[in-house]
């Protein structure tokens, strides 16, 4: 989700002038394959990397997140990377998958201080309407600033205490005025459903896939520094017109602002007649990149539609390769596909 100098990408991007996208012929592979099941492997919901190399991946299935490396049109996930997010029980209460959807990396302002990776639940309810405590939870790990490697031993059976966890913000979205009539809602009917996060000049912004509004997604920005207090942190809300039942699926910091890769906003696998808060035949919007800068009331300017990748197709991960003064090397994953089937796209600016 933040722009990753790969540095064996040595080749310049050439692109038309005019703001286009590409699909490669490059093919990229992941071997080995993510861990530690087919479910967490079809599921890689949100990604990102530190300058140093090494890239956190999440899936909405489980409760761990996994450490991976960007080599030559591959992704090599470390077999042993794996770190556990959230017990399985917390207070005596049996705790669900986290249904994570986002990763960012934040690197430190100050040398002495560490960097950290945080990842983010959907903080939206089951498709069957049940309030899971574990889907609405952020969690946050320092990490080298360089390396992105935890600066604390872990593994996959027990979370370490430099793992920490806030469930406060779900209080923020209840509390905020323009998501609070969607909190209780699931996302068949327009419920809040967070899908990407990202950091920008202090603030965290988290993406919401629903609720769709007018032809407008939502983006949740709250202050940083206040996320991991002891009461519910502060939060404003931009809207970004992006189009009917179009979502965001991903946020991701480039140079000058954010790419936003975006999707159905609707849950196809809910029902098929209730779309944005009305009861009607949704429209079926083209997965789409598009570029924002990041400032309240600016609008989003189209990149345009992901060629080659089917309308129903379930976008879930944004990765940024390469970035010049002309276009952007990017890696997309999808949701529902073994080890989210990463595709290169060459994306004019």
């Amino acid at each position: 989700m933040r722009l990753f100098p790969v540095l064996l990408l040595t080749t310049l991007l050439v692109t038309p002038a005019l703001a286009e996208i590409e699909r490669s012929k490059t093919k990229w592979k992941v071997k080995p394959d993510f861990e530690k099941s087919a479910a967490a492997r079809e599921s890689i919901s949100g990604a990102d990397c530190a300058p140093g190399g090494w890239c956190l991946a999440a899936n909405d299935e489980k409760n761990y997140a996994q450490f991976f490396k960007i080599r030559k049109n591959r992704l090599d996930p470390d077999k042993k990377g794996v770190i556990r997010l959230l017990p399985k029980k917390i207070d005596g209460k049996k705790m669900d998958e986290i249904d994570a959807e986002g990763v960012v990396f934040v690197p430190s302002r100050d040398s002495k201080a560490p960097s950290f990776f945080y990842v983010t639940g959907s903080h939206g309810l089951s498709r069957s309407g049940d309030f899971q405590p574990s889907r609405f939870t952020l969690f946050r790990f320092p990490v080298e600033t360089k390396s992105g490697k935890p600066t604390f031993k872990f593994n996959d059976k027990k979370v370490a205490p430099e793992v920490e966890r806030t469930m406060l913000l779900a209080e923020t979205i209840k509390s905020n005025p323009d998501l609070a009539p969607f909190a209780d809602q699931t996302l068949d009917r327009n419920g809040v459903t967070i899908e990407g996060i990202s950091e920008m000049d202090g603030d965290m912004l988290f993406g919401l896939r629903s609720p769709c509004l007018a032809g407008h997604a939502l983006i949740l920005r709250v202050p940083m520094e206040t996320l991991f207090q002891e009461t519910p942190p502060p939060s404003t809300t931009d809207r970004v017109a992006l189009g009917d039942n179009v979502g965001i699926r991903d946020l991701t910091r480039v140079k000058d602002g954010l790419l936003i890769l975006a999707g159905r906003s609707d849950d196809r696998r809910g029902s098929e007649d209730f779309t944005c808060g009305e009861k009607r035949e949704p429209p079926a919007p083209a997965p789409s990149l598009w570029f924002w800068s990041g400032l309240s009331g600016d609008a989003a300017r189209p990149l345009g539609p992901l060629p080659g990748v089917d309308r129903n197709a379930s976008v879930e991960t944004l990765l940024v390769l390469e970035e010049t003064d002309a276009a952007f090397k990017v890696l997309v994953l999808f949701d529902g596909e073994k080890n989210g089937a990463p595709v290169e796209f060459l994306v004019g600016k």
